[in-house]
């Protein structure tokens, strides 16, 4: 059975495309049992006989040019003009609308099958091809009405439950299976952007807006480094070194969320994050103390699977700053000022295994953690600046 509907595979198809041919594919089986039943529920009108005599054959020959081609397109659009074809055919046959009991919506299933197996931009041109062969139908019907009675109620009753329940009922299938389809996209696009930038920045970008810059007038800066990373891993295999990373900083993502920090970016090894920004919060110096902290933990963990002694070095600065979007193809949310240059100033003049913070974030803290003071740090366009190395947490 799998390979009797697994016909028009291609090595290449996707999950969606595969299961599209295939639901075309059953669509042609289903015709050739359908047309064979016509004579019998016809009463055996002489139409009904050239439909089950030809119909299957046109259906079966479309499946056979397939197996061999593989041109999915074209038994497509076999396929439609067949659906076409027999529903007016059928309803000549049955006496016309009433006699038929609308045997011609049949025929929708024609830019239904254009819709599932050659896209929306064809289907359009499919349905305007349905609405003619229906025009085409009401214009004959009172000659062919007037001429073949109509088929028994109960048999009239048979026939719109098949012609109006059928074709619906695969319009609704096909509907459903797209939106199922579309929100899982829109989930996963969701997922991707929110990886990407602050869950607050996507919300505006999706309402609309299209360049996004704030200032933030109270925020803490952190950027971490792996000190001794870039020899070991000029050293050690890249799977691994990536494995690590990756098990790292997403430890690191955890911790940043579950302190209310928000992840700005990696880059190679170094690791930037920010309490304050986008969403303000009084204690941001706590909260980005809090998580250098658990970083450490955090390494420690990971570090126990290594031959190499990596070492944290973690760098915070408190102040304000700006912070946007940029980008189009690949957009980032990023941050500007002196704070990000005195933070990641900290980081590359710290000491691995400790937290390195700015006066400004020192101050913030107050007695709540205890520092040693050490030699004023030479800051790129600053000049000198006091800084301090996180001794141990006076409060537990």
């Amino acid at each position: 059975m799998d390979r009797a509907i697994g016909i028009a595979d291609q090595p290449t198809d996707d999950d969606d495309r595969r299961l599209r041919k295939r639901v075309l594919v059953i669509a042609s089986y289903i015709l050739i049992v359908g047309a064979l039943q016509l004579p019998a529920l016809s009463q055996g009108l002489p139409l009904s006989w050239f439909v089950a005599a030809t119909m299957p054959l046109v259906t079966a020959i479309n499946l056979i040019v397939l197996a061999r081609t593989r041109r999915f397109e074209r038994y497509v659009k076999v396929l439609i003009l067949t659906v076409f074809a027999f529903s007016a055919v059928i309803e000549v046959s049955l006496g016309g609308l009433a006699g038929s009991s609308a045997a011609v919506v049949f025929a929708f299933l024609g830019p239904v099958f254009a819709l599932l197996g050659l896209g929306p931009r064809h289907a359009t041109a499919w349905f305007v091809a349905f609405m003619a062969v229906v025009i085409g139908v009401i214009i004959i019907d009172p000659i062919v009405s007037s001429r073949i009675p109509p088929q028994p109620y109960p048999l009239r009753l048979v026939w719109y439950a098949a012609n109006l329940g059928v074709p619906l009922g695969i319009t609704f299938a096909l509907l459903r299976y797209t939106d199922v389809r579309r929100r899982r996209a829109e989930a996963r696009s969701q997922e991707l952007l929110t990886n990407a930038i602050p869950p607050s920045i996507a919300v505006r970008l999706q309402h609309g807006e299209e360049r996004i810059a704030e200032s933030y007038p109270e925020t803490t800066v952190l950027f971490a480094d792996l000190a001794g990373f870039t020899p070991w891993a000029r050293r050690t295999d890249p799977a691994r070194v990536v494995g690590f990373l990756d098990e790292l900083f997403t430890r690191f993502d955890e911790l940043a969320a579950d302190a209310g920090v928000e992840k700005i970016k990696t880059i190679g090894d170094e690791y930037m994050a920010v309490a304050g920004a986008p969403e303000p919060r009084a204690d941001h110096a706590p909260a980005a103390i809090g998580l250098a902290r658990g970083m450490f933990g955090a390494l420690d963990e990971a570090r126990g699977r290594l031959d190499g002694p990596l070492q944290l070095r973690i760098g915070l600065a408190s102040g304000p700053l700006v912070g946007g979007v940029i980008g189009r193809q690949r957009i980032l949310f990023d941050l500007w000022g002196d704070t990000v240059n005195i933070a990641s100033r900290m980081q590359s003049s710290g000491v691995p295994g400790r937290i390195h913070v700015a006066q400004s974030t020192r101050s913030l803290l107050g007695d709540a953690y205890a520092f040693e003071e050490r030699e004023p740090v030479e800051v790129k366009g600053l000049g000198p600046m006091t800084t301090y190395l996180l001794a141990e947490s006076v409060r537990a």
